[in-house]
């Protein structure tokens, strides 16, 4: 992927989309001056890595009667100028199989049929430098598909399909575009089993008849979803989680899920799920405990984009991209989820807003949002990833009142040595990060619902400092701290801030 970045244009979108600027721009205080840093050299750093942008879904097909064709040049060259790079399909490649075939010829028919649309979007995806993720859907939740059509699920019977699905004739697999195929989605505990075959059979017979690229999807259901991960109801989360680890994440090396935090409210207008943090939190904590083995595992995650029928909520600004993007890469996130990119939008559509209609083609004012937001991650993410999530500070602005996602999370810290206090005029989330040479780095949120568009002043008293390297929307600025250490942010609804202290 080439990082092409127009810092200028993030900020005029900014500006279209109704967020007002101010000119404190985290301005020090002046009580009792600053340091002298004209002195200090910040580092600079530098990645061939970037972090995972992904679109779900994207262009495609008309999905149904009446829908308009995104699945053109134009609409693929749009995601790329968004900062995205990657595309998973969602409403392509369900082909009906032709009648008189056995269960298992009629899983490679259709596995065929979906191949030819395959190429079709991978063709467009490496002329604008993305990835693309195939959706054959009979590969994805193959072990329903297979008890569909009466097939025993057994390790001889997977080897027989997944080796003929990606076999030396599928084209696919060899494409410059191909980034692979989404495998499964919000399993339940009994089927994680199966998806390990998967995921290994998927590995063996792509790295045989592969270019050598090509992954497979995972995602798995967010905590909220309690003991009803098991379809039994006799696991919990945890039991989840723990199993997906041991068994799976080792041959795939990441661990994905996804979870909503807006909800509609009679009243109010939007409530948050308490939830949130802790499954940033839990997941983030595993991944950790795996950095010094043979198989590290990567965090990654998905940000709402849509209401709908199941209580979550319109969108309300650029805020709520932010929020979920800058919460999630607090916690060391390495990919970015979009659910939505395309939707319905029309009178009897069950989501809104999304950013591309297939129902009229046309793109909705939070397409905007996510190229300003998805910019400014690509601008910072050279520093970003050379840091490793560490852990969680926070503050709550009224120390009588413990906001409910702070208090649910697992790995909370109370202190750090580089931190003597925090202040804010609204609740604050702060986590901490480390690189290679033992440097220090924070992720610093407005962790404020953004519905309700409140800004932050949080202050922030660092030990062993006298300046901050920082970025801010897309902007890398280096500031002096007062000659207490405290510096001042005053951040937007749903901003978020990386930065790392100098001495």
């Amino acid at each position: 992927m080439k990082k092409i970045i127009s810092l200028a244009l993030a900020g005029l979108l900014t500006l279209s989309v109704g967020v007002s600027c101010n000119s404190s721009g985290g301005s020090s205080l002046q009580q009792g001056g600053q340091y002298d840093i004209t002195d200090i050299v910040a580092p600079e750093y530098s990645t061939d890595d970037y972090v995972q942008i992904t679109a779900y879904a994207g262009p495609c097909p008309p999905p149904k009667s009446g829908a308009v064709n995104t699945f053109t040049d134009y609409h693929f060259q749009k995601v790329a100028e968004a900062g995205f790079t990657h595309v998973i399909a969602l409403y392509e490649g369900n082909a009906v199989s032709p009648s008189g075939l056995s269960p298992k010829e009629q899983i490679i028919a259709k596995s065929k049929k979906a191949e030819e649309v395959a190429l079709q979007a991978l063709d467009m995806c490496e002329k604008y430098g993305l990835k693309y993720y195939v959706r054959d859907w009979t590969f994805y939740g193959l072990s329903r598909e297979l008890e569909r059509l009466g097939i025993p699920l057994t390790y001889e019977n997977y080897d027989e399909v997944i080796s003929a699905m990606f076999s030396e004739e599928n084209q696919y697999i060899n494409h410059p575009a191909y980034g692979g195929n989404f495998a499964f989605d919000e399993p339940f505990y009994e089927e994680l089993d199966g998806i390990a075959w998967q995921a290994e059979l998927y590995e063996k017979y792509v790295g045989l008849n592969g270019n050598g690229q090509g992954e497979v999807m995972v995602n798995l259901y967010p905590s909220y979803i309690g003991s009803s991960v098991s379809n039994q109801g006799y696991k919990t989360y945890e039991d989840y989680v723990n199993k997906y680890f041991e068994d799976i994440a080792p041959i795939i090396g990441y661990v994905s899920y996804d979870f909503y935090p807006f909800k509609a409210n009679a009243y109010t207008g939007s409530a948050m799920k308490t939830q949130y943090l802790f499954n940033l939190d839990l997941i983030a904590k595993k991944c950790k405990e795996t950095r010094n083995t043979d198989n590290p595992i990567e965090m990654r995650t998905f940000i709402q984009t849509v209401g709908d029928f199941t209580g979550l909520r319109s969108m309300s600004s650029i805020g709520d991209l932010r929020f979920q993007i800058y919460c999630a890469l607090a916690f060391g996130s390495k990919e970015i989820k979009y659910y939505k990119y395309i939707d319905a939008q029309d009178d009897s559509a069950d989501a809104d807003w999304a950013l591309l209609s297939y129902s009229t083609g046309e793109y909705t004012w939070l397409y905007d949002c996510a190229k300003t937001v998805n910019n400014e991650v690509h601008a910072f993410e050279d520093a970003y990833l050379n840091f490793e999530w560490e852990g969680v500070m926070y503050n709550n602005a009224d120390p009588m009142v413990d906001n409910q996602n702070f208090a649910n999370m697992i790995s909370k810290s109370a202190e750090h040595p580089r931190i003597a206090s925090i202040e804010s005029t609204e609740d604050a989330l702060m986590t901490y990060f480390k690189d290679k040479d033992g440097n220090d780095a924070f992720m610093l949120v407005n962790f404020t619902d953004p519905y309700f568009q409140k800004d932050n002043q949080v202050t922030v008293k660092f030990n062993d400092a006298r300046a901050l390297l920082m970025y801010r929307l897309g902007q890398r600025i280096i500031v002096p701290l007062n000659t207490d250490g405290t510096y001042t942010f005053n951040l937007y609804s749903g901003e978020g801030r990386f930065v790392i202290p100098l001495k």
